[in-house]
């Protein structure tokens, strides 16, 4: 028979994963976006329920590199981010999420995936492999912290980018 306490943990479980599968369609709603800022705001979607669901999973660098997304994004919707911002947000999430790290080396993985795919280059392939990489620094992650229908996104995006890269390889061997 659950205790009261093994019940709520379980409530919090699920709805840990009802709120990261509701991001990972907000993720996937965001690659039809007819424009970049619907695009945007749909991400911003995503990162919202993706940051709850991290909260509740005791993932807190995941959340703050998701939370500092939302600004990231939000800024670039609005058109006001800067080089000098997007410095300042990178050693904001250094240093926080250092202080908020409760998992290890794992626990910097977010901050890593972060700091690389905020990369800037013009080379759409190299882009590519960032996204990869990208996607399996948060797979370890969401798997750590359990959450599964966040896991799965990361694994389609991995393999639908892999595609993209295949499929643009003659392209990437001009550039």
């Amino acid at each position: 028979m659950e205790t009261k306490i093994e019940s709520y943990i379980m409530t919090i479980y699920l709805l840990a994963q009802v709120f990261s599968a509701i991001g990972a369609l907000c993720v996937a709603i965001s690659s039809f976006a007819k424009s970049k800022h619907k695009m945007l705001v749909w991400q911003i979607t995503d990162y919202i329920f993706t940051a709850i669901a991290n909260l509740l999973l005791g993932g807190y660098t995941g959340a703050l590199t998701i939370s500092i997304s939302i600004i990231r994004n939000s800024l670039m919707v609005k058109k006001k981010m800067t080089k000098t911002i997007l410095t300042i947000l990178i050693v904001i999430q250094i240093i926080v999420g250092t202080y908020l790290n409760q998992l290890g080396l794992i626990g910097y993985l977010p901050i890593i995936s972060y700091s690389l795919a905020i990369a800037i280059t013009r080379n759409l392939q190299w882009l590519r492999w960032v996204i990869i990489e990208n996607m399996l620094l948060w797979l370890i992650y969401d798997l750590t912290i359990k959450a599964y229908p966040a896991a799965i996104t990361d694994v389609t995006i991995t393999l639908t980018t892999l595609i993209a890269i295949i499929k643009n390889r003659k392209t990437f061997s001009k550039q």
